[in-house]
């Protein structure tokens, strides 16, 4: 009896490989879209433990399917989770202790802001968004309302800085403060506070969104970022480059928002308030 005749398509040897390479960029991908909007400010054991196994994973199937021994794949992913996990203990011993009381200034350059001419050696520059609040004097200083709500005070402590900052609910209760650089809540509330550096104040939610950010650029400047709400004031999110008013949340992300004004530029004197976001 004739055998059938069969076509024999040699294997591509390169194959394999790039499979293993699809393999990897997917998985990187992957990773990419779980960490997508955090904060590299929250990146801690968790995040460690979560990046060792998937890559531990991937590289116990490789392994297998390329007939490696299960004492090899065992060895191989115990090398790997060990490494990883020294890497990040040397790292984290080697950091230096979390900053505590004023804030001080780094020597970044200070925001345009034309609405005086010259600073004085004590004036105190402002920004959020485009805005800029010129306190003049030696303060306390109070760079924005929110409706009707006064959110935030700043004064000089020797060569630094303290804030003072009062986050409301829907009702115009206080839900939260920053008293003198220190977080204190009111509400039992998933938020955490950071200071990643002697100049900068950061707390975020439990979806890593910035809540607080101030960082004290020089003596005689500060950036200010976040969320301030006043009452059933429309909520204002404040970025480098705009604010957003109102909104709605869903799973961490905002819709339905509309720009406020920008670009404006004010000088107060110590105490008095600073420039007002949203309201009538």
């Amino acid at each position: 009896m004739e055998r059938p005749y069969r076509i024999t398509i040699a294997s591509d040897p390169r194959r394999p490989w790039l499979q293993t390479m699809l393999r990897v960029f997917f998985t990187f991908v992957l990773i990419w879209g779980f960490f997508s909007g955090s904060s590299a400010l929250s990146f801690g054991l968790v995040a460690v433990l979560a990046l060792v196994n998937a890559f531990a994973l991937l590289l116990a199937y490789e392994l297998a399917i390329r007939d490696v021994r299960t004492g090899w794949i065992a060895g191989g992913i115990f090398a790997l989770i060990a490494a990883s996990l020294v890497t990040y203990g040397g790292w984290l011993a080697t950091r230096p202790p979390t900053p505590t009381g004023p804030l001080l200034p780094a020597s970044e350059p200070t925001p345009d802001a034309r609405c005086v001419e010259k600073l004085g050696p004590k004036d105190l520059v402002m920004a959020f968004a485009t805005n800029r609040t010129v306190g003049t004097g030696s303060g306390p200083y109070s760079p924005l309302k929110v409706a009707d709500c006064a959110v935030m005070t700043l004064h000089r402590v020797g060569q630094g800085l303290m804030v003072r900052a009062f986050f409301y609910d829907f009702n115009g209760d206080v839900a939260f403060s920053v008293i003198d650089n220190v977080y204190e809540p009111t509400l039992p509330l998933q938020l955490r506070q950071f200071r990643p550096d002697p100049h900068t104040i950061v707390i975020l939610d439990r979806f890593d969104q910035e809540v607080l950010y101030l960082r004290y650029l020089n003596p005689n400047a500060v950036r200010i970022r976040g969320r301030f709400l006043c009452g059933t004031a429309p909520q204002a999110i404040i970025r480098d480059d705009m604010i957003l008013m109102g909104g709605v949340r869903i799973s961490g992300a905002f819709f339905g928002q509309h720009r406020s004004r920008g670009h404006v530029c004010a000088a107060t004197k110590s105490g008095a308030p600073g420039i007002t976001v949203g309201g009538s």
